[in-house]
């Protein structure tokens, strides 16, 4: 990404979400594995916890609890509209080439993760841009990407419990 981006104290800590995006490191195992990782190394495994599998009493799916934690992001920036300016028309703006970046790095099998990798990323660089790393969700989320991982679940209920993540060993 060549453009520069400037959205005030957190700025450096965007910058590291993007540079890792264009690190070509994504879904790239990292053989960095934490005790007590929840790892599933079948990709057909990983679509039906991150699509369709229910989650915790109020049977959220995956992509239901990751919208709930976006929208937490949402509520501190419309909560200040001269900050969710420059926060939007810096991070809106890139959004395009991000997703062509990670787009270039997916082998033909993780194309169709295409979309939940670029919210998960979307989600990172907003959490990042208002609350620095104040985020244990969506630093969570950034995490399993570092590691080569694909976030797509949770076990237990959320914030407690750990991530279900897919990871390509082969």
């Amino acid at each position: 990404m060549d453009k520069k981006i400037d959205i005030g104290e957190y700025t450096s800590l965007v910058v590291e979400v993007l540079e890792f995006v264009n690190s070509g490191k994504l879904l790239k195992n990292s053989n960095e594995l934490s005790f007590g990782d929840d790892v599933v190394t079948d990709l057909s495994l990983a679509k039906y916890f991150a699509w369709d599998k229910l989650y915790g009493e109020d049977e959220f799916t995956w992509a239901d609890l990751r919208s709930e934690k976006m929208a937490e992001v949402w509520d501190v920036i419309y909560s200040d509209e001269d900050r969710y300016s420059l926060i939007d028309d810096n991070i809106s703006n890139i959004m395009d080439e991000i997703s062509r970046t990670i787009q270039s790095q997916l082998n033909e099998q993780h194309k169709e993760l295409l979309d939940d990798i670029v919210s998960d990323i979307k989600g990172c660089l907003y959490s990042r841009a208002v609350k620095g790393k104040r985020n244990a969700f969506f630093e969570c989320i950034l995490s399993i990407y570092r590691k080569g991982g694909w976030p797509c679940g949770w076990e237990g209920n959320w914030p407690n419990g750990k991530a279900i993540y897919y990871l390509n060993i082969k």
